[in-house]
């Protein structure tokens, strides 16, 4: 499944919002069948003295709220963290550093 999120502006660094849905040729934002859920993901920067140690220097906590009720969780988590790593290009991500919360 290719998801497609509209992003909602937040006052926050480190935090970005979206509402997603899934890809179609056509985007019908009246369409309940093609949301999935909101999405909001938080830039977790690893301690500068703790980065060669962890091997990272960034991980990405996902918190799925509003789950489309036809959509099982272990099933989309795949797309979202696919999702986050295309969308979120600021900073050095891996798919392996998104850990994803549904709430």
């Amino acid at each position: 499944m290719n998801l497609v999120g509209i992003e909602n502006i937040t006052p926050y660094e480190g935090v970005t919002e979206f509402k997603v849905y899934k890809y179609d040729d056509e985007i019908d934002l009246g369409n309940k069948d093609l949301f999935v859920c909101d999405l909001k993901v938080v830039i977790l920067k690893v301690n500068q003295a703790y980065v060669d140690r962890l091997g990272k220097s960034n991980d990405a906590l996902a918190l799925v709220t509003n789950l489309n009720s036809n959509i099982n969780k272990e099933s989309i988590t795949d797309d979202i963290k696919e999702f986050i790593f295309n969308e979120i290009y600021e900073i050095d991500l891996e798919k392996e550093n998104i850990d994803i919360m549904f709430i």
